[in-house]
């Protein structure tokens, strides 16, 4: 069973894992309320058990900072939730801070056990495949020799182009959380996080996926 996003994110964040903010909506009236509340821009999303892959049915709706441009994201986005899944919902949430976007995952691998994965995330996760993996349980060496492994990691941490530096310490700590959530869920089957944003003052979930045993 996949969680639709909402869902998914209530679930982590009472964990005590770091995530965005949002806020399903149901009309364009109550989205441009809550725009208003979170500050613009923001984005609108469709979340949906059965299409959790939302940029590819153009699911997703970013950088909006007009009461124009939210209604018609709205208006969109409830036309997919009329052909595509009535039990949808329509969320709404500020739009993410600057950082390197990174990629932890998590799967109940029918040979190996638990395993928590940590890579290059956002739209270059399948493209670089810039992943490291250990078996859960793990200890901090074990993060750390993770981090290490990413190829990637070093121009990270150290503030790639335009982007702040990705704090070591906050990656660590969220790593640490999301094998203590893995381990602690004997339910959950797979969990993607992509992105979490990085930076130098923390890091944050922007979007999840949680796969449950049915």
């Amino acid at each position: 069973m996949i969680l639709p996003e909402h869902a998914a994110n209530r679930l982590l964040a009472e964990a005590g894992i770091p995530v965005i903010p949002l806020i399903v909506v149901d009309s364009p009236e109550a989205a441009k309320k809550e725009a208003r509340g979170f500050g613009r821009p923001v984005a609108l999303k469709f979340s949906s058990a059965k299409f959790p892959h939302k940029s590819e049915i153009s699911g997703v709706y970013v950088n909006l900072a007009e009461d124009g441009e939210i209604e018609a994201a709205f208006i969109k986005l409830d036309g997919l939730r009329r052909r595509l899944d009535a039990e949808a919902k329509i969320i709404i949430e500020p739009m993410a801070r600057a950082g390197a976007e990174l990629f932890i995952g998590y799967q109940l691998h029918a040979q190996f056990g638990s395993v928590l994965s940590i890579g290059l995330g956002g739209i270059f996760l399948e493209l670089t495949e810039d992943v490291a993996f250990r078996l859960l349980p793990a200890k901090e060496c074990d993060f750390r020799e993770m981090l290490a492994e990413v190829r990637s990691w070093p121009k990270l941490r150290a503030g790639f182009r335009n982007l702040p530096p990705a704090d070591e310490t906050h990656v660590l700590d969220l790593m640490r959380r999301v094998a203590d959530f893995a381990l602690s869920h004997p339910d959950l089957r797979e969990l993607d996080l992509n992105p979490v944003v990085a930076g130098s003052d923390g890091t944050c979930v922007i979007d999840a996926m949680i796969l449950l045993a049915p």
